[in-house]
């Protein structure tokens, strides 16, 4: 990148910094980026917002679109972000490539966290399913609620969506081939392993009505019933039942994903930084956010706050009752062959 445009894309970044919370005598600032739209302002009214109150600090905000924004912050040697939101593989990419502050756990408290989304230099923030969700009036209260009985056509005739990337789909057919949940990354670690997964999605695919790309496009699917059952987003599948669609869906085999928190190296308020980490994983954030959203709190304290009622807990993915229920996908399994898999993954389903 030439050096004009690296300032260019840092001046951008500065000025694409939004004060959303300044407390009267605040004590220093922070800089907070996230995904932007309607899940940051989620974010800011049920998290930042509080926060900013309780640390006495002014809270910034800006959006990121991913791990080349932190990238080039730090490669231009003008890191505007304190702590930023990305996905888990961007996290354990940038923790590689040495590109993160190290988590300050005198200072975040990790407690009710599960231990596989703590690591030394980013930690988990939110949890989000794709689960099998079907329409009742295609299959009543008998549709496919496992992965087996999503490739059976023949006891579950109906049209098919599945995800348009790799992502998620070896694990599915794994998991409709047999192998238990806790083996599903031992075996794709082998090529024999990867081989069985492929040859099980090549039984699936040619009878996937579509192949979708966003969340948004899952969700018209499945409310417009151009298909009848589908793997996409829990929230989604929740927004869809609240528009009147008589829609079911179960946690069984669903595949979990994390949205992580990290400190770029470099950050101008890393003291800050942990602070508002602390504060977002807080038991009472956490429920916040969950009663705004439907997303998972990594901070399993968040069912005994009192903001979550009991009947929204149980829909909830991260609720003690369903959490076991899901593979949690493992970053490590993409990370330096996503290129190779997507180009195998897009051959397949275009034939």
């Amino acid at each position: 990148m030439k050096d004009n445009q690296k300032l260019k894309l840092t001046t951008a970044l500065v000025a694409g910094g939004l004060a959303i919370a300044s407390p009267a005598f605040a004590e220093g600032e922070v800089v907070f980026a996230s995904w932007g739209g309607s899940f940051q302002d989620a974010l800011r009214s049920a998290m930042l917002e509080p926060a900013a109150g309780a640390l006495n600090i002014t809270v910034k905000e800006d959006t990121t679109n991913g791990i080349q924004d932190v990238r080039a912050q730090i490669t231009a040697g003008a890191v505007a972000w304190d702590v930023t939101e990305q996905d888990l593989p961007s996290c354990e990419t940038l923790s590689r490539e040495g590109s993160l502050e190290p988590i300050d756990y005198s200072i975040v408290d990790t407690t009710g966290i599960p231990k596989e989304l703590i690591h030394d230099n980013y930690i988990g923030f939110i949890n989000f399913t794709k689960v099998i969700a079907y329409r009742k009036d295609a299959f009543g209260d008998n549709g496919p609620s496992n992965w087996a009985e999503f490739w059976d056509l023949e006891n579950f005739p109906g049209k098919r969506g599945m995800h348009g990337k790799v992502n998620y789909n070896l694990e599915a057919a794994l998991m409709a081939d047999g192998v238990p949940m806790a083996e599903i990354y031992d075996t794709l670690a082998t090529n024999e392993g990867k081989a069985r997964a492929w040859d099980k999605l090549g039984e699936i695919a040619p009878e996937v009505t579509v192949w979708y790309r966003g969340g948004s496009q899952s969700a018209q699917l499945l409310r417009d019933g151009e298909v009848d059952v589908i793997h996409m987003g829990h929230n989604r599948v929740e927004s869809v039942i609240a528009s009147g669609i008589d829609v079911a869906y179960a946690f069984d085999g669903g595949t979990m994903d994390v949205d992580c928190l990290l400190v770029p190296k470099g950050a101008p308020n890393k003291d800050n930084a942990m602070r508002l980490i602390n504060e977002l994983l807080s038991a009472e954030a956490q429920a916040r956010l969950a009663v705004t959203m439907p997303l998972g709190p990594v901070n399993s304290g968040a069912f005994g706050t009192g903001i979550i009622s009991d009947e929204m807990a149980v829909k909830v993915n991260t609720h003690p009752d369903n959490y076991g229920k899901q593979l949690l996908v493992d970053p490590n399994f993409y990370i330096g062959q996503l290129g190779e898999l997507t180009e195998e993954f897009d051959t397949l389903i275009q034939q």
